[in-house]
């Protein structure tokens, strides 16, 4: 073994002595942890599941397998729908009767909503997939059927109503509103329906162009599109359209006029919370703004109170700037403020160059540079031009943040820069804003920092409270907003507002606030902040295992108890919580590092009479072999104690939806979306134990099939990526990706193995190969793994891994490689495209971890880059590539695939057409699927090689 300068081992081929060597090393660090069972040391029970009667499952089983979307609560929590979505096929929409479990589906059902008491359901019904399969193109998919189903939760009865495009129920919950569809894609308006459900009587309201409708209340506000023969004048088919917006009481059935008919373009309907005030914007449409020479459309923004006559505009008015459409008005739930944004107004369109006229305009050279197309990548450019054009229409649409007071009327600027992003929350007072701009340059290479303000609402007055922050690190407020607290060099620092003043928080922390695994070339990432007590006394943050509350006078008091045993405790609370309750019993989910088992605790908190310590009195509700999330608190379910809907799952488990009390000793399952999978073959995953090459403990999961033999070594797959052995107790996501389905290979007689990979600084490809060459020879050694049949797949990052790790060692009797890097030295100068960056920060401080720049230091590029080192592949190579990747450039696939070519390896790379970084077409990955398991098949089983292997394909011309 020859090691180089800076650690590196080249060429780092493992002999049977280093592997033994190694492993038993490795076993004599094996312990136990609670609970004993989880961790699997010696030789794998058999499968206690018979498969008589179980078939494996085949590509099209997986396309049939659906996932819980689109889940919505009535106001008063007694009703619940969602969708059922399968990978390949027609969604069925569910409505549920929490209380008894009572469950209605809607056949290729969609997009469900509730009204306000969960009396009604309404669902969109989509053409049967057939008929989108069959249409001839786009435009003739979407001709296909589009339907509304309107359902009865008490009675279960439904309604269709043919011919719809969107739908929504009043606040009040007593009337739908249903928007039909368009006749001809070229019609300006569409017909609004008013659906009154106590008496089912449907009422054609308008002909529309947009509506709205308040999140409480019986208001509508629709803008109703006049025609030609409703304008004034002789010439009225000539004139632009005119638009008026209506305000309908629907509980009253009285209409009002918020807007009279105007030839400017209405939009941007946005009602308070309370739907007793509406705001919209005007401005030019299309057609006025192309025949004006403004570059951009500037609004006016409306504001129409129940009681008015009509609508008053509001001074929006900025020096240099104009009102967007871009930011759209948003509403404080309390109705008292409402932001909105501005752009810098950019003034006339550049002159239209014309054509020559006469000799002396055709050789006009200022025309004829009117036609180039030329771009300019400059050295001082804030962003590079990649990064400019990826997010060229983000620009465009950029806007700096304003707020109006609803009392007084006035706005207060809050920001001059339409770089920088409003953090908006539910503050009454204060608000905070990112500056990402002074660093912008040095985005590629450093990745991405930024500054947090301290703005008041009020006065629009701004404080930094931190610069040059990781943007990773953001920023707390408190209740008031008077405070902020905020992580940087691994410290909490308090800011005050009202002295402008920072003090550092808990300066004798016996624990560290950040990543204690980091090992990444940067600034490690905190655990987080749990929030703000409602009184401001302390803020809530984590360590790797416990929550702390810290004060601001400095004080500290650790509230969980979870270090020794790994146990991690985690607060379950709203993200837009601007507090926590400190009376208030809270939930917790559990998490343990060692075994993986997930759990709920409740955390009471108090204060200690002697010195008003706050302390925290733990109680486990629930913890066992599964992964537990809490989905959503409900307040109002039970007027005797909350409830929650919550997921548990395993690997043989998926993850339906459940009901608990709030103690979780009563627990209902709500859902069940994939009845199926009891026909199927499935498994159970294992937790192992080893040590690196380096003395690294190590963890990974195996899955074992149904029917597993002991007495045999079977073939194994490998997939990983960084760290995978906390998905022991997590469902498989049924999909035909890019991925190996676990439960198909298992299927297929395969065992499958994730395990973790422990980095070391600027050596990313070999400690892939000493994490997982010792792994896999722990595998052999407990019998489980045939050494001759083990296949190494990896993508992206783990491609990259991938395609290195075979170059030092031939334990891998095949491998595939999907969207690798292949030579660092090429890939550090190029570009992420989809988002216009450059690549340099990956490698200087981000998941590449060489941690220098290469023009410091060349070596480690060169020594962690697979390419140069293809000879050492003995490996059977398959490479998957789309050609419009837009996280690694796919000449890298082409560079790995010309080296082996070259030194005649066994290789083929796979390029899929107009695809990006995970194949989206899914002809692709199911094409991908097929051929990634023949690949397996043939050198892992000894299957016939499969004709596109040995014989190629040649070049195809595909229609567009």
């Amino acid at each position: 073994m020859i090691r180089t300068s800076n650690g590196l081992r080249r060429p780092l081929r493992f002999s049977a002595a280093m592997l033994l060597l190694i492993v038993s090393a490795g076993c004599s660090q094996l312990q136990s942890t609670t609970p004993q069972a989880e961790i699997t040391s010696g030789a794998i029970a058999a499968s206690s599941v018979a498969t008589t009667g179980l078939r494996p499952l085949e590509l099209t089983d997986i396309m049939k397998f659906r996932e819980i979307k689109e889940r919505q609560l009535s106001e008063n929590q007694q009703f619940m729908v969602y969708t059922a979505a399968p990978d390949f096929g027609d969604s069925t929409g569910y409505l549920v009767v929490l209380q008894s479990g009572k469950q209605l589906s809607v056949e290729r059902g969609d997009k469900g909503q509730l009204n306000a008491d969960g009396s009604f359901a309404l669902f969109r019904q989509r053409a049967p997939l057939l008929e989108r399969e069959q249409a001839a193109d786009k435009k003739a998919r979407e001709a296909l059927a589009q339907n509304a189903v309107l359902v009865n939760s008490e009675t279960g009865e439904q309604r269709v109503i043919a011919n719809i495009d969107r739908f929504a129920f009043t606040g009040d919950g007593h009337t739908a509103l249903l928007l039909v569809r368009k006749a001809d894609s070229k019609d300006r308006t569409q017909t609004l329906q008013a659906l009154h459900l106590a008496s089912g009587t449907l009422q054609t309201l308008a002909q529309v162009t947009d509506f709205a409708v308040a999140a409480e209340g019986s208001m509508v506000a629709w803008i109703a599109e006049l025609e030609a023969t409703e304008n004034a004048g002789p010439q009225a088919d000539k004139q632009p359209a005119q638009q008026r917006l209506l305000v309908w009481d629907s509980a009253a059935d009285s209409r009002f006029t918020a807007h009279g008919a105007t030839a400017q373009k209405l939009q941007q309907l946005k009602f308070n919370q309370q739907g007793s005030q509406l705001v919209f914007f005007s401005g030019p449409d299309s057609e006025q703004l192309k025949a004006s020479n403004q570059a951009e459309a500037a609004q006016q923004l409306w504001l129409w109170s129940q009681g008015d006559d009509s609508a008053q505009q509001l001074n929006t008015q900025r020096a240099g700037w104009l009102l967007s459409e871009h930011y759209a008005p948003r509403w404080s739930e309390d109705g008292k403020r409402l932001f909105i944004g501005h752009r810098p107004d950019s003034g006339d369109k550049p002159a239209k160059i014309e054509p020559p006229q006469t000799e002396a305009e055709l050789y006009n050279v200022e025309r004829l540079l009117a036609d180039r197309r030329l771009q300019v990548w400059h050295g001082d450019d804030e962003r590079i031009n990649s990064q400019q054009k990826a997010e060229y229409k983000q620009a465009l649409k950029r806007t700096a943040p304003a707020v109006i007071w609803l009392d007084s009327l006035q706005m207060v600027v809050l920001s001059d820069d339409i770089d920088e992003q409003l953090q908006l929350t539910e503050h009454t007072d204060a608000q905070l804003i990112s500056s990402g701009r002074p660093y912008l340059k040095q985005l590629s290479w450093d990745g991405r920092l930024h500054d947090i303000w301290h703005v008041n609402l009020r006065s629009g007055k701004r404080q930094r409270v931190f610069s040059a922050n990781r943007s990773h690190e953001s920023a707390h407020l408190s209740p008031s907003g008077r405070y902020v607290v905020y992580l940087q060099d691994e410290q909490y620092q308090l800011f005050d507002s009202a002295t402008g003043t920072t003090v550092q928080l808990a300066v004798a922390a016996p624990v560290s606030w950040v990543d204690e695994q980091n090992d990444r070339p940067m600034a490690a990432e905190s655990y987080g902040v749990a929030g703000w007590l409602a009184d401001e006394s302390a803020v809530l943050v984590y360590d790797r295992f416990d929550i702390w509350a810290l004060s601001p006078g400095g004080g500290m008091q650790k509230l969980t108890d979870g270090r020794t045993a790994k146990q991690q405790y985690r607060l379950q609370q709203k993200d837009d919580a601007l507090a926590v309750d400190p009376a208030a019993a809270h939930l917790l989910q559990m998490y343990n590092e060692d075994t993986k088992q997930y759990g709920f605790a409740r955390l009471t908190l108090s204060a200690d009479a002697t010195n008003s310590e706050l302390n925290g009195e733990l109680t486990v509700l629930l913890q066992g072999k599964k992964r537990y999330d809490v989905v959503e608190t409900l307040e109002d379910f039970s007027e005797a104690k909350r409830h929650y809907l919550f997921t548990e799952q395993s690997f043989r488990q998926f993850p339906d939806l459940w009901l608990a009390s709030a103690d979780f000793n009563q627990r209902r399952q709500l859902t069940d979306v994939n009845p199926q999978q009891a026909e199927f073959i499935w498994g159970d995953s294992h937790l192992i134990e080893w040590t690196s090459a380096t003395g690294e403990p190590l963890q990974g999961v195996l899955l074992t099939p149904d029917g597993y033999d002991p007495a045999r070594q079977y073939p194994v797959v490998v997939y990983y990526y960084e760290k995978f052995s906390q998905r022991l107790h997590h469902y498989n996501q049924m999909k035909v990706n890019h991925r190996p389905n676990f439960p198909y290979y298992l299927g297929q007689d395969y065992l499958v193995f994730l395990p973790d990979i422990h980095f070391r600084p600027a050596a990313p490809g070999p400690s892939a190969t000493e994490s997982l060459v010792p792994g896999l020879q722990k595998l052999i050694d407990m019998g489980v793994a045939d050494p001759q049949a083990i296949g190494l797949h990896g993508h992206s990052w783990s491609g990259y891994q991938t395609a290195f790790v075979v170059t030092e060692t031939d334990m891998f009797a095949a491998a595939v490689s999907g969207a690798p890097v292949a030579n660092m030295t090429s890939a550090y100068s190029g570009i992420r495209w989809q988002s216009g960056l450059a690549r340099q920060f990956q490698y200087e401080t981000g998941q590449s971890r060489l941690g220098v720049s290469m023009y410091d230091d060349v070596k480690p590029y060169i020594d962690n880059s697979p390419v140069f080192f293809a000879d050492k592949i003995n490996t059977p190579m398959l490479i998957q590539f789309g050609d419009d990747d837009g996280a690694v450039p796919w000449e890298q696939g082409i560079e790995y695939y010309l080296a082996l070519r070259r030194l005649g390896k066994d290789v083929v790379m796979l390029h899929y057409e107009n695809e990006p970084h995970h194949l989206q077409r899914y002809a692709n990955k199911l094409d991908y699927s097929i051929k990634m398991r023949e690949f397996f098949d043939h050198y892992l089983k000894g299957a016939p090689a499969p004709k596109w292997w040995t014989e190629g394909m040649p070049y195809q011309q595909y229609e567009k």
